[in-house]
């Protein structure tokens, strides 16, 4: 396979963003067609390329400067998060209608997310995934600025203290990539920039973040995309990690840390799950949840807990598709989406989480009371889905159009995949945790092995006939609504209101108007554009100054 061929996954949705923008000048909308053809290249090209020779295959395409170079690799963690960034893009942009304008920029956001999973270097990373979050941010704004969306300055901090990892990788190590940084240079701090990076981009605090935010806008078009290119990123970012580090992160404090805030964010968002007004906002939760369950299982350090934390990442991309395509009204495909939600046996989601769990006793020591808090949030999840049931799909805001089968067919294949577990591993996860953690002895097991509970047979014989009939009755007869009166929640989160002023009094804080124009970028961008030489005598009196000192 030539090397070029690396470019593939990226170059398509470039050419699809391309033919978009062209045809719509012209007055014809190919958006969906061309948005959905391009990113369904990008899926083919990437299992062409690992498929074919199952072994990592790079492209060097020249130095960027200070030991930094331009370079793409598809290995098996580029492979496995190139599937969960791509998958369900491929379903959204294939399947929701939008403007020329905003499918074009949808896909190079997917080619911009691409590029940030194929990079080689940190550096490139950081640029890819800045460029996919502003696109993000652009839709987001053409959808609607009135609704729910993620701050710009929020954005950029993620990406610039990634490149900040990056520079200190540079001139201590003398380079930033990923396979090639000493491990005396991948240091506690360089490691505390990277994970704080790690964290931003994929929205992770114990504190409602965009993830679950976005999910409640009027129209899911732009939040769907959103959560399936960027919320991958920043696990990415912690799997990488390991590569830097030599399979392990520099300190066992930081493993159990980012352990720890994995299971507080989980449960936190298990709280507010339990006490949501609307379906919609508890699913939007819950992908949160997943990604707190994915977190306390990736920061282990264990085999198992990376492979189990990778299964957990795809079975939230899968489940943030489903919910972006699903209606503003109640019925099964909202039933079945919690029920795949909350961890309901046989799932995927069920099968994830107890390999989670067992990879913190199996971690040892203290490392098993943060299974335990993982357990808890896991029994809130089941109480707040059974409350969920009975509540109203969305608010009045949020009436969207969806396609209900398509969102009920996903969420039944993440509950019907779960016997499949073994063989999910071994294809998917096993590969990416082999990558970054060749000094340990991956997860044993065979695809014949069953990796969940001994009664999972029996569950699947009984489970699959009645899903079915379930799908057969839907399609037949229907959405039938389902509960529709709000029960009151289990509790309420300490502090709640409390946060969510302090939040939005954080959001709103502006500058008074009479101190302005201490600040006024309009009146700098005049005067220096003018040129008088005042101006630049005092800025050349300003830097000797700072260099002098």
């Amino acid at each position: 396979m030539p090397p070029a061929a690396v470019l593939a996954p990226i170059v398509i949705p470039l050419i699809a963003a391309g033919l978009i923008t062209v045809f719509g000048l012209a007055g014809a909308n190919i958006g969906r067609f061309a948005a959905g053809l391009g990113a369904a290249g990008s899926v083919l090209s990437l299992l062409v390329l690992w498929v074919a020779v199952r072994s990592t295959q790079e492209l060097n395409l020249g130095a960027l400067g200070l030991g930094s170079s331009v370079e793409l690799r598809v290995d098996a963690v580029a492979f496995a998060f190139g599937l969960i960034v791509a998958v369900p893009a491929t379903l959204l942009l294939g399947l929701q209608p939008r403007p020329w304008q905003d499918a074009a920029v949808a896909t190079l956001g997917l080619a911009a997310a691409m590029s940030a999973v194929e990079a080689g270097g940190l550096v490139v990373t950081a640029l890819a995934g800045g460029a996919a979050a502003m696109l993000a941010a652009v839709q987001l704004d053409t959808e609607g600025l009135d609704s729910p969306r993620t701050g710009w300055s929020l954005l950029l901090a993620t990406w610039l203290l990634l490149t900040l990892a990056g520079v200190f990788l540079e001139v201590r190590g003398g380079t930033d990539a990923y396979a090639a940084v000493p491990v005396a240079g991948f240091t506690g701090s360089v490691f505390a920039l990277f994970a704080a990076a790690a964290l931003l981009a994929s929205g992770l605090a114990p504190w409602r973040m965009w993830p679950s935010q976005l999910f409640l806008r009027p129209s899911s078009r732009a939040a769907g995309m959103t959560v399936v290119t960027l919320f991958p990123l920043g696990f990415y970012l912690l799997v990488r990690a390991y590569e830097l580090g030599d399979g392990r992160y520099p300190g066992t404090g930081t493993q159990v840390g980012l352990a720890a805030l994995g299971a507080l964010v989980a449960l936190a968002a298990a709280i507010r799950a339990q006490a949501a007004a609307t379906q919609r906002e508890f699913l939007g939760e819950a992908v949160m949840g997943f990604g707190g369950f994915a977190l306390m299982t990736i920061a282990l350090g264990t085999p198992l807990g990376l492979s189990a934390g990778l299964i957990t990442l795809a079975t939230a991309a899968a489940l943030a598709t489903a919910i972006a395509l699903l209606p503003g009204s109640s019925g099964a495909p909202s039933v079945v989406a919690i029920a795949a939600a909350v961890g309901f046996p046989p799932g995927l989601a069920f099968g994830a989480r107890v390999l989670g769990i067992e990879s913190t006793f199996e971690a040892g020591d203290y490392l098993g009371l943060i299974g335990i808090a993982g357990a808890a949030s896991w029994a809130v999840w089941m109480v707040g889905g059974t409350r969920a049931l009975g509540l109203p799909a969305a608010g009045e805001k949020e009436k969207a159009k969806g396609f209900p089968r398509i969102a009920i067919a996903i969420a039944a294949l993440t509950l019907i995949a779960g016997p499949a577990l073994a063989a999910i591993q071994a294809v998917f996860s096993s590969p990416a945790q082999a990558d970054v953690m060749s000094n340990q002895a991956g997860p044993g097991g065979s695809l014949q092995s069953v990796v969940t509970v001994s009664t999972v047979p029996p569950a699947l014989t009984l489970f699959v006939p009645l899903l079915l009939l379930a799908a057969i009755a839907y399609f037949v007869f229907g959405a039938a609504v389902v509960g529709g009166s709000a029960k009151a929640p289990l509790f309420a989160l300490p502090g709640g209101a409390l946060m969510a002023r302090a939040r939005a009094a954080a959001e709103g804080a502006a500058m008074p108007d009479e101190y302005r124009s201490l600040l006024n970028l309009r009146a700098l961008e005049a005067a220096a554009v003018a040129g008088r030489p005042v101006l630049w005598l005092g800025a050349l009196v300003a830097l000797a100054f700072a260099v002098t000192r």
